[in-house]
């Protein structure tokens, strides 16, 4: 790859970051709350909110805020706007532009919005969760984790294999470990970017996906390049909207922002699954007692913390998703015939878990003043 920096890459010649108006008001909230209604209203399209929940985490959490907006970048808008990932990251990774644009708090403003109107594509997190997943893809890791660096290129070249097969081969190259694992040995990232490159991949994704997995060393960022030649490869991608799950607004924090993430939200999922006979029935079928409150996190994630308000449909990118949350349910103890009753029952039953969240935060709340 040559080596333009991230910034002469950008959309434009200059990041249009004008103050829109008087700040927003920061959120009285606590940095977990602040970080997952960040995601969770970008997802949701709700520039508003996510611009408040940026000002909320910034005052928080500092100059962790620009990590945290990369991975939603590639996390939920991925190759749905190659041009506001690659905008969000050149922000984010560089100090000198932001304050080039009058400082970090008119650039998180802007940042916030830009992601909450682009359209999104969570095909990135659904990959790497099969990549990694031993349930999932374990042969393929088997099989990958002993070529060599060349062949593990060649796999994630080679158009033949399942879009899951390069995944694992494009991780395994790349040298991103998951966390704290010592699993999947020296890669070359450079050499990734290049193979990417040469299936056709545009330079400003790959500039922003190397800069990115260095921030962030997060090996969901270098999905985005595979996802984009797939994608590149079919019919021409749409976008559409969606119907968004129901919410209540608890003060200024809406409901789907306490998930499994945050305290309130963690311990509303325990209670729903305790007092929700339906919902504990639909467990006893198909879970083990021991799991049955990691897979109620998961099934309240995706009834109401997953969905998108805006989605980029490219040919391949349901099933992407569909494969994703099976694999994802069976790794928290759900067999794949009880995917769909589990995860049913969980959207049935959101006006309980939102009762439930509002006594919670609410008592929460009154117990902090």
């Amino acid at each position: 790859m040559n080596g333009l920096p991230l910034k002469s890459l950008l959309p434009t010649s200059d990041v249009d970051v004008q103050p829109r108006a008087r700040p927003p008001a920061p959120l009285a909230c606590d940095p977990w709350v602040a970080s997952s209604l960040l995601q969770k209203a970008i997802r949701r399209g709700d520039a508003d909110l996510a611009e408040r929940a940026a000002v909320t985490l910034y005052r928080r959490r500092g100059s962790g805020i620009w990590r945290r907006f990369q991975i939603i970048a590639f996390e939920d808008v991925g190759i749905g706007s190659v041009e506001a990932v690659v905008e969000a990251t050149a922000i984010g990774s560089d100090p000198n532009l932001r304050s080039g644009v009058n400082g970090d708090n008119r650039a998180l403003r802007y940042v916030a919005r830009l992601l909450a109107d682009a359209p999104k594509d969570r095909s990135a997190d659904f990959l790497i969760w099969g990549a990694h997943s031993e349930a999932a893809s374990g042969d393929v890791q088997r099989k990958v984790g002993v070529m060599t660096l060349s062949q593990r290129l060649d796999a994630v070249s080679d158009a033949h294999a399942t879009i899951w097969d390069r995944a694992v081969a494009a991780y395994y190259a790349s040298g991103v470990e998951w966390g704290d694992e010592k699993r999947i040995g020296e890669g070359d990232i450079a050499r990734l970017m290049q193979t990417f490159r040469d299936l056709g991949a545009p330079p400003e994704l790959l500039t922003a996906t190397r800069i990115a997995a260095q921030v962030t060393k997060e090996p969901i960022v270098i999905m985005a390049p595979l996802l984009w030649v797939a994608a590149s490869a079919g019919p021409t991608p749409k976008v559409f909207d969606c119907v968004m799950p129901p919410y209540l607004m608890l003060g200024d924090i809406p409901s789907y922002a306490l998930d499994r993430h945050t305290s309130a939200g963690k311990h509303s999922i325990q209670r729903l699954i305790r007092e929700n006979a339906a919902i504990r029935a639909v467990l006893a079928t198909h879970v083990a007692e021991f799991r049955s409150n990691e897979a109620g996190y998961v099934a309240a994630f995706y009834a109401d913390a997953s969905p998108v308000s805006r989605r980029y449909d490219w040919h391949g990118s349901a099933d992407i998703e569909r494969v994703g949350v099976e694999f994802d349910m069976i790794d928290v103890g759900v067999p794949l015939d009880g995917v769909p009753a589990v995860l049913d029952v969980f959207r049935d039953n959101l006006d309980h878990l939102d009762a439930i969240r509002a006594e919670t935060f609410g008592r929460r709340r009154a117990s902090s003043v």
